[in-house]
Parts: structure tokens; sequence; C-alpha cells
């Protein structure tokens, strides 16, 4: 059963840590939407009204008539089957990409490729992108809002402004930037050895020569001594070299910890890679770090589950969580007073996915434990049937479950255990808010509204406190999650993200976690 700590009053204004019996970590959790994925028609409404082009007798509208558009075509699409038609182009041009041209059956996928092309193009979500290709006003989003110059330095305003302890990113493909830039890395760092550099990796054309190739994936990141775990071949990497050449930092995206140097000090650096049966890698990020003045150690864990509001979606993450049949590997290195050696996991510890290695680290004796992640999936998702469980579940359910550990959402009173709003007023209680617009390449994807809460941190310390926005300048304030509405329309629809306030497609997490001090334990 698991047990409500009361509401943690206001953090004191004096954040040291200090050895009293209790003491306060300050997490911030943030996808900040990479850089080689951000500029894909995300929909903001600020600038308005919305004219068709920049013809002096184009047609303009309010935000809110182009957003009864957007979802009235979205709606009809849907209706007419049109979504699944172009859920089904992609899933055939993908497979008809991995064909070889000789391969039996390829003319007939490639012929199936260009029916459902012809198809698809008369959706009124097409219509309404090709009605709205010249918009000045949505060309302005991409412009101001999604250049990722702009979105740093707004980045790197909030998170020096909230000054978190701890930082755990998802979708970061900008490592090295962070760790140049003058004002960031004067306070954090990912780097467990300083004397160290951090690199991109390497591609080249033969991949078996690629820093991230399979066979190599393991080493090349307990090598470069980065609390990173990046997806090797990863989209954003791939979009990025087409428009930025070969720029040297393009990299890929994936997790990060960072940690404020001056109180923090690193100690064990572990990564558990995900099972697959193709050339990509990824791999969930596990960091141990020691208190300057206290002595005390805290486990870090965080990862970036996959995708989609579909079903089959909900199954492929809580295949991640626990598939006992999937070959999982798990490597760390450990500092040892003068070096940073690789050390096995005690007892050759049997994971069996992403739960059980957090499990691992909260069972741990005299430590406490953070799980931060982006999980792609709300606490209400339905319950479905794994492979690996004798019950229908979800992921929320399954990491309460598995893990032993408490949501910040439970212990700061905005959600039940059971995932439920604790506001019934307010139902949508909220970490993104977004859709795309009619510039989006991808259609299928052009109206679909995700307001959700799929921004978690799991702990077993005794209390949390939300920070409900981050003050910039004293003049600004930023919000952070989770934010409540009562429904879709209306306010949530014309405060979409990202925007000129808020730099990424989800809002960040800041939260005071209240930890117990206990005795010194030594990981490794």
């Amino acid at each position: 059963m698991v047990k409500f700590p009361k509401l943690l009053g206001n953090r004191s204004p004096n954040r040291k840590m200090n050895k009293s019996n209790a003491t306060s970590i300050r997490l911030l959790q943030w996808n900040i939407l990479a850089d080689g994925l951000g500029e894909d028609g995300f929909l903001a409404t600020e600038f308005s009204p919305i004219f068709e082009s920049a013809d002096a007798e184009s047609k303009s509208y309010a935000a809110n008539d182009f957003m009864k558009m957007v979802r009235e075509a979205k709606l009809a699409d849907t209706a007419s089957g049109m979504t699944s038609k172009f859920s089904k182009l992609k899933g055939e041009e993908k497979k008809l990409k991995k064909m070889k041209t000789s391969a039996e059956g390829y003319l007939e996928l490639k012929e199936s490729v260009a029916k459902l092309k012809e198809e698809t193009n008369k959706s009124e979500l097409v219509k309404l992108k090709n009605k709205f290709r010249n918009s000045p006003q949505l060309e302005k989003v991409d412009r101001e809002i999604l250049d990722w110059s702009k979105r740093f330095d707004r980045i790197k305003q909030i998170v020096l402004q909230a000054d978190p302890d701890v930082i755990t990113f998802q979708e970061i493909d900008h490592v090295q930037q962070f760790l140049v830039d003058k004002d960031f890395s004067a306070k954090y760092t990912c780097m467990v050895d300083s004397s160290k550099t951090y690199k991109p990796p390497n591609y080249t054309e033969n991949k078996g020569n690629d820093d991230l190739s399979p066979d190599k994936y393991f080493q090349h990141i307990l090598n470069s001594r980065a609390a990173f775990a990046p997806k090797s071949y990863s989209n954003a990497y791939l979009f990025r070299s087409k428009r930025d050449g070969k720029a040297s930092d393009i990299d890929d995206d994936g997790c990060a910890i960072f940690w404020k140097k001056e109180i923090l000090k690193p100690v064990e650096l572990g990564f558990l890679r995900v099972p697959s049966d193709t050339e990509k890698s990824e791999a969930v990020l596990a960091l141990t770090l020691q208190h300057l003045e206290t002595d005390m150690t805290l486990n870090v864990i965080t990862t970036h589950l996959p995708s989609g509001d579909e079903p089959k979606k909900e199954l492929e993450r809580l295949a991640v969580l626990n598939n006992p049949s999937a070959r999982w590997t798990a490597r760390r290195i450990c500092f040892d007073d003068t070096s940073w050696k690789e050390v096995p996991y005690e007892n050759n510890a049997d994971f069996v996915g992403i739960t059980s290695y957090v499990k691992y680290f909260a069972q741990r004796k005299d430590t406490q434990t953070i799980f931060a992640l982006d999980a792609n999936s709300r606490p209400s998702f339905p319950p479905i049937k794994a492979a690996s469980s004798s019950s229908e579940t979800n992921v929320w359910g399954t990491i309460l479950r598995d893990t032993g550990l408490e949501s910040i959402w439970v212990q700061s009173s905005y959600l039940k255990i059971t995932g439920e709003p604790i506001y019934s007023q307010k139902p949508f209680v909220v970490s993104v808010n977004k859709m795309r617009g009619p510039s989006s390449n991808q259609p299928s994807k052009i109206g679909e509204h995700q307001l959700e809460l799929i921004d978690h941190v799991f702990t077993n310390g005794t209390k949390s406190k939300i920070v409900t926005s981050v003050a910039l300048n004293n003049k600004e304030l930023v919000p952070t999650a989770p934010l409540l509405y009562k429904s879709k329309e209306g306010e949530a629809e014309l405060n979409l993200y990202p925007s000129s306030n808020m730099p990424s497609d989800h809002l960040p997490v800041v939260v005071n976690i209240s930890l117990l001090l206990r005795d010194i334990h030594t990981p490794c």
C-alpha cells in the first residue's frame, strides 16, 4: 500500500543542503525538443490574425477560427478513414525503403504506396496544408519560435533561473553546446571525468566503423565519460545533417543528466541498453551522485519511452519496462578515489527491463532514488494486457507497481494514485499542450491536439513540492508543469507550445524533493 506524504512546505530561500535528518534536492526534468526534430510545423496562434498568404487580398482568420478549421479537418479525416490511410502509408513507405528493388513484392508495394499517396492527397488536412502553405504567420513560427539559436538561449535562461541541483534532459542533441556555454558550464556539467572533452559520434559510409554501431555503442558511451545516453542513427542527427551539412557539432539526441558542480560529485555512471534487432541503439541512463558536504548518495535515472497514442504503442512502452524474454545488458563505471573503472553490477544483476533496473537502485541501502522520464504515456491511458503481465496495466501503473517509488504528482496532490485528477473542475493535468499545423511534413499529425501529462518523476523521497513557475528578470513568469485545463477547446488550444515564451513542446517539471539523510553508501 502506497502511503501519501503530506504536502511539503515552501522551500527555504537558503538552498544549501545540510546535515540534518532531511534535506531537499531541486530537480528539473525537461524534454527540450531536439534541434533536429523542432522544425516540423508546430502550431502557435500568438501571431494572429493568420493569413492564407502574403497576398494583399489574402483571407485572414482569428486564432480561434483557425483552430476550429484545423479541428474540423482532423475530425473529417478521422471519420472518413483518412488518418488510418496515413498510418498505413507511413508503414509501407518504411518497408519500401528497406527493400531491394529486385526483391519479391517490391513492385507491388511501390504501386500500393503510390496509390495511398494519391488517396491521402484528398485529405482535408492536406487541403488545409496547401491552403496555408505560404502563410506569413505560420512561417514566422518557424523563424521566431522554432529556430534553435533562440530556443537554446531561452532554455538556458529558464534553467539557470530555476536553479536546480540536478537536471534530467530528453531529446538533447546539443550536449557539446551546453558544455562549452560560459554561463551554463559555470554551474553545471554532465562529464563525470573533467579531464575529458565531449565529442559527438563519428559516422562514416562504412557503418561497421561508426562510433555508435551496435558492437561499439556501449564502449563509446562509457569511454565518453558523459552522463549522456544517445539514440544512435537518430532522426535528429539525420535531419540536422540534411539541414546543416557537415557541421562539427551535429549529434544524436538522447537523455542526459547535469548536476551542480559546487555541491555534487559523480561516483557511478551506468547504462541499461534497450534490446533492438536493428542497427539503432539506445540506453537508460543512471547516475549516482554524492553530496560534497553530507556524503549522502543519490541515484538519478532517466529515459525516454516510445511515442504514440495507439494501444500498440502502449504495448511497446510496456515491453521496454518489463520484458523477461529479451536480452538486456547493463554496464557501469565507478570512481575509486583515483580513476574511473568499469565494475560489473553486484551479483551479476539480472535485469529484465527498465523497471527492474530502477528497482535495483531504489532498493539500495542508504541511498535515495529519483526516476525522471518522458514516458509518452498519460496516467489515465486505458489499461492493456501486455505479454509479460498477468493482468491489464499501463505505463503509470507498471512503474508504481514494479519500482516501489511514488509519483511526485501524487505526493504533491495533483493526482490520485489511480492517475485520476484531484481537481475534477479542471480534469486536464498536463505537461504538454501541442499541435502540428498545416506546415507540418507529417499530415497525419496535423490537428492532433496533445494535451496530457506524459512527463513524470518517481522517487522514494519522503515529500515533493512543485515549483509552479520560474521568474525571469523579476518581470516574466514562465509556467512549469503541470498546467490545469477544463477542456481541450478554448484556452488550451489558444496557448499551444512551443511559443516565444516556452521553447519546447514540453513544459519543464521543477520539483523540490525532500530526502532523508542516511549513512554513507559506497555504490561500487
